[in-house]
């Protein structure tokens, strides 16, 4: 089967299969595109930014003209070895970041939140640490399974919770974005489906290893396709996405907030 595998990674680099590399990593397509198409587009040359959970710190190649800072608690350790820090210049708890108040133009939390066992605090420590009619982005999951355990508290938050916590923390001017909606949930999940049943080590079903790969080639693509039609629209009881792309503008001062 790792052949196999191998044989459709080798495709999704070729140049025809680009389109479909997208599809079968969305999630982090689509925060890549935020930043680059959000973020740098409403940060100004020279800003101070702290990436809050900055990890690998994958997105300071995009802020060269600003003064880029990083914060990690660093304590994570993939026991597969494939995750590595980058440098981060303030390792610490994220609800308790050691810079004095208004410190930071923008501050940037991708994939992060439902790593904290008080997310809400985090919110409260971005309020103190940002500069007034400064900036905050958050991209993190609606919808997730348990990943970098045991740091994993929370399957996701919904749109309800940024209009909540952040505006109890002073930030206004909030806009909530999904990623995309539920076709694409349901391609990502059908791909993760049809992976853990290719790993199968039952006899009964390596017989059908030989279909996987063109499931996988025609199966997400499709899913994906009805995605932009965003049928959630006509169920307003039942809406669902990968998770949200926030952003907020910190609207009052340094007023000390209740727990």
């Amino acid at each position: 089967m790792e052949r196999i595998l191998n044989i459709g990674k080798k495709l999704l680099n070729k140049r025809g299969f680009k389109k479909l590399k997208y599809i079968l990593n969305f999630n982090q397509e689509a925060i890549k595109e935020f930043i680059i198409n959000t973020v740098r587009k409403e940060v100004k040359s020279g800003s101070r930014i702290l990436d809050v959970g900055a990890g690998s710190v994958k997105y300071k190649k995009y802020f060269q003209d600003c003064v880029y800072m990083t914060q990690d608690f660093k304590q994570y350790k993939d026991p597969q070895g494939k995750f590595q820090y980058g440098i981060i210049d303030y390792i610490s708890d994220i609800i308790h970041i050691p810079v004095q108040e208004n410190s930071f133009d923008v501050i940037i939390c991708t994939e992060v939140l439902e790593h904290i066992p008080r997310p809400d605090l985090a919110i409260k420590e971005f309020s103190r640490i940002l500069k007034l009619e400064g900036k905050l982005y958050i991209t993190a999951p609606l919808v997730s399974g348990i990943h970098q355990s045991p740091y994993h508290y929370y399957g996701g938050f919904s749109k309800f919770w940024y209009f909540k916590y952040l505006s109890k923390y002073g930030f206004g001017e909030i806009s909530v974005m999904p990623k995309k909606f539920f076709f694409a949930f349901y391609a990502q999940e059908t791909l993760r489906a049809l992976i853990y049943f290719a790993k199968s080590k039952k006899l009964r079903h390596k017989i059908f290893i030989p279909f996987v790969i063109p499931l996988i080639l025609i199966l997400p693509p499709v899913f994906f396709h009805l995605d932009k039609y965003n049928l959630d629209k006509y169920n307003p009881s039942y809406e669902i996405t990968m998770g949200y792309l926030v952003k907020a503008k910190k609207l009052l001062g340094s007023a000390k907030y209740g727990q």
